[in-house]
């Protein structure tokens, strides 16, 4: 591959490169080049630079020196490309997550285009040669559908109001970083192994519902319910409850006193910064855009949301190759009520090491999450995996679609579709070592669950299906956890429970109904699958609701809520189709790999014979189905033995919304690129 070299000036680079979230707890890996794969390795202590790049001399740089960005080898992950094919883009410039600095022609933007930069002035003109210093005066001078173009450096600004149809753009090959700290670079009294400096601590807020104030959804010493933030260079600090429990990486506030306590040692080491901004933009416009920007280290709290917000207004907006990190609670919030968003996007962002949740969707139609990187949420494990959390959590939306994506390593669910959702596509995705649910689907209708590889450890579950009806689960590779696969009773799935115009049921709450839309017969909250077909579903790590390690776990109880088998795998009746349940392959040393009411199976032969027998009374089920360690491999990848008999897998049928992942006729067990 042809090297790209950019340079960049190094006291640049440290004011504004490293206060990405990738030099932050667990992550060294920073994208920088849109046409090739460039990866910066950062040592957070000492601030050095390892792998893909190397200081050289350069005359028209400060101090003399620059920093030269090089070419490194595809990483390991990737995801699969849509359409069924057999080859993934690993580590390619196409993978999920933000591809900066952007390119694109200046001349393709609409409106006037106004500039901005940092050794601009606000009395400017904020024309090209005469650019404003702020945003905030970019945006109050332009008109709808004027753009704005935001030059490369550090902004601290926030809680910015855009109410009129925008394109804010990075300027080609520059990165513009928001950073909603303040820098404490001197002012520091030191006593012993401490060092403190005056504060203004941020206050503790109720939000989405939750009382954190109360102590809800908080685990550990509870002070994930405070929105403060301290980082020294490239590493946020974790917040303790007390001043005797500060060490190196760990800050507490005094809120009586007003003082921050960091380690000396890391105050020593110098770029300290702390809580300032609580929120970067609230969008109320339709057809805003962001695109090419870095925002970073604003501690909203609970009442806050986001520190994006984009309400029932803003239809149509677009986030596309931005960088959003440290969040204290959420990162994106799209905010419809009775007036819903509609046709949001998030392209090629990364988002990553909120403090509480990444992106939360209320009341939004035909949101699309394509190529989104959402990775390391819940980093100091502040809090519980509910009432709420995840990489994603929605509720009561409409024609959802997670596509392309990498949702992993989230200390929390990675995507929870929770309360009265319809139609959901979760596509092409790998979702990896969530410590929640990889994939929560909870009293929703209608899912589309095709071509992913989705890994769990532990206790954790893969995939969670909980009241929820109209499952298609096409295409995946499931593996590990408890219950790789569960398809579980709800103590609401009971009749009427998710109908509005019905009384509430014990256990359920206003907010799990959808109270906007015209209610949906099939919004059932009883579980039950309309397909399942070519699925690998492998090595549970651990035993979960059936008691035992089992593959695909299917209960029949919870509370008084009671569903028959027969309602879980169905003829068809009541608008639902004949379940299709054929051509998946399961793993499980010597150990069960279905577990039911009517039985707990080893082999799916016995599972057919069974399914054609009461209560179910289908034959074929699982005919192509397998069962053997032969055919899996431990990372889930099918062995020689299964890849010589893939042409026996089910054929996909011809489906709108399954071809949009895998075509029409292809044979193939687990995700079509392995």
């Amino acid at each position: 591959m042809r090297k790209e070299f950019m340079k960049f000036n190094t006291r640049y680079l440290t004011q504004t490169i490293f206060v990405l979230v990738f030099g932050m707890v667990g992550v060294s890996a920073l994208i920088i080049s849109h046409a090739a794969s460039s990866t910066v390795a950062t040592e957070a202590e000492n601030g050095t630079l390892s792998n893909c790049v190397t200081k050289v001399k350069d005359a028209s740089a400060s101090g003399g020196t620059a920093v030269q960005f090089g070419t490194c080898a595809p990483s390991a992950g990737g995801n699969p490309p849509a359409g069924g094919g057999t080859t993934s883009p690993v580590g390619s410039s196409s993978g999920p997550g933000a591809h900066l600095p952007i390119s694109y022609s200046l001349s393709s933007l609409t409106g006037t285009v106004r500039y901005v930069a940092t050794n601009g002035s606000d009395t400017n003109p904020g024309s090209a040669k005469a650019p404003f210093a702020t945003l905030s005066k970019a945006i109050s001078a332009s008109a709808a559908n004027d753009s704005i173009v935001v030059r490369g450096g550090t902004y601290r600004i926030g809680n910015l109001a855009v109410s009129k149809s925008l394109k804010i753009y990075a300027y080609p090959g520059e990165i513009p970083v928001f950073n909603g700290a303040q820098s404490f670079a001197s002012g520091w009294t030191t006593s012993g192994s401490l060092s403190s400096h005056s504060y203004a601590p941020k206050a503790a807020t109720d939000g989405s519902g939750i009382s954190f104030t109360g102590g809800q959804n908080l685990s550990g010493d509870g002070v994930g319910k405070y929105p403060d933030q301290a980082w020294v260079g490239g590493s946020q600090l974790k917040q303790v409850s007390s001043q005797a429990a500060v060490t190196a990486g760990k800050f507490y506030v005094d809120r009586t006193a007003k003082r921050i306590y960091l380690a000396a040692s890391d105050v020593s080491k110098g770029g300290v910064e702390a809580s300032d901004k609580n929120v970067f933009m609230s969008i109320s416009a339709a057809n805003t855009v962001l695109r090419g920007l870095t925002i970073t280290r604003y501690s909203n709290g609970g009442a806050d949301y986001g520190i994006i917000n984009i309400t029932g207004n803003a239809d149509s907006s677009l986030l596309q190759d931005d960088v959003i990190s440290d969040a204290a609670f959420i990162s994106v919030a799209y905010q419809g009520n009775s007036n819903t968003n509609a046709n949001g996007t998030m392209r090629n962002v990364t988002v990553t090491s909120s403090n509480w949740m990444g992106v939360s969707a209320t009341y939004t139609d035909n949101l699309t999450l394509d190529g989104v990187k959402l990775v390391n949420m819940n980093q100091f494990n502040e809090f519980t995996y509910s009432p709420q959390s995840g990489g994603l959590k929605t509720s009561r939306t409409t024609f959802t679609k997670v596509i392309n994506s990498d949702i992993s390593n989230n200390k929390s669910h990675g995507l929870w579709f929770d309360q009265s959702n319809y139609h959901v596509e979760v596509a092409n995705n790998t979702i990896l070592d969530n410590a929640g649910s990889g994939m929560f689907f909870e009293i929703s209708d209608n899912l589309w669950l095709v071509n992913n590889y989705i890994r769990s450890t532990g206790g954790a579950r893969a995939v969670k299906l909980a009241g929820s009806s109209g499952m298609n689960l096409i295409n995946n590779t499931i593996i590990g956890g408890a219950d790789p696969i569960g398809v579980y009773v709800d103590n609401r799935s009971l009749p009427g429970c998710s109908d509005p115009a019905r009384a509430l049921c014990a256990g359920s709450y206003n907010s799990d109904r959808d109270s906007v839309r015209a209610h949906r017969a099939t919004m059932t909250w009883v579980p039950s699958i309309d397909i399942m077909i070519n699925n690998i579903v492998a090595y549970p790590t651990a035993a979960g609701y059936c008691g035992t390690t089992t593959g695909l776990c299917i209960t029949s109880s919870n509370a008084t809520a009671k569903v028959g088998l027969n309602t879980v795998i169905h003829k068809a009746a009541g608008g639902r189709p004949l379940t299709q349940m054929n051509g998946n392959v399961y793993a499980n040393g010597s150990g069960k790999i279905i577990n039911t009411a009517s039985g707990n199976f080893t082999t799916t032969a016995a599972f057919m014979n069974a399914m054609a027998g009461a209560p179910v009374g289908i034959g074929g089920i699982e005919s192509a189905g397998l069962s053997g360690n032969t055919y899996v491999a431990a990372d889930g990848k099918p062995t020689a033995a299964l890849t010589a008999v893939h042409s026996k897998a089910v054929a996909i049928p011809g489906n709108a919304t399954i071809n949009q992942y895998v075509a029409a006729g292809t044979r193939h067990y687990g995700v079509t690129y392995k």
